[in-house]
């Protein structure tokens, strides 16, 4: 039998903290958008930029994914019931992450409206116009995936927390970077 792996590999971890900083970033930029008049450059560099790390996040999931399909992973801390939860919890996580640009693209679609990546170029228009349905997938967007991320996203982060202040186990710092 194989030695266990005891931490995440550097691209895996890699990966991990990149997307925290790509959704704090995604986050940010359509948060701030808000404090700028429609008229203002500004916000509509926020918006574009809001778009483009959405699209980041959607390429680099597909990374995500493909490299933790190819290489193995240290066996979870915890109980049965915790393992489970644990699992459950990042399924969820990867759907929405992918739910997440991809009604977003989907949305400025139904709307008419181009979807640029950095402005060196548009994605390919695949959805008529439809600005009735384009409000539902807005609605989805914003009031069901949002806040539905928000939940997972702190569900995980209280989950990390748990298990190094309470249980006292790996789970926390064979995430983080090695010293």
């Amino acid at each position: 039998m194989a030695n266990p792996i005891e931490r995440w590999n550097p691209v895996s971890k890699g990966l991990h903290w990149l997307f925290v900083i790509l959704l704090l970033s995604v986050w940010g930029a359509v948060e701030l958008h808000e404090f700028y008049d429609r008229e203002d450059p500004m916000r509509g560099w926020l918006v574009r930029l809001h778009f483009s790390l959405g699209i980041t996040v959607l390429l680099l999931l597909a990374v995500r994914l493909y490299w933790r399909a190819r290489h193995k992973r240290p066996q979870p801390e915890g109980s049965r019931w915790q393992q489970a939860l644990s699992k459950l919890t990042h399924g969820a996580l990867y759907l929405i992450l992918l739910a997440m640009p991809a009604s977003g693209i989907t949305m400025r679609q139904l709307f008419g409206r181009d979807t640029e990546f950095f402005g060196l170029f548009a994605l390919p228009r695949l959805l008529t116009e439809n600005p009735d349905l384009g409000k539902q997938v807005a609605f989805l967007h914003k009031e069901v995936l949002w806040p539905a991320l928000l939940v997972l996203v702190g569900l995980h982060i209280a989950a990390a927390l748990w298990h190094h202040f309470v249980q006292k186990d790996k789970t926390l710092t064979r995430m983080l970077p090695q010293r």
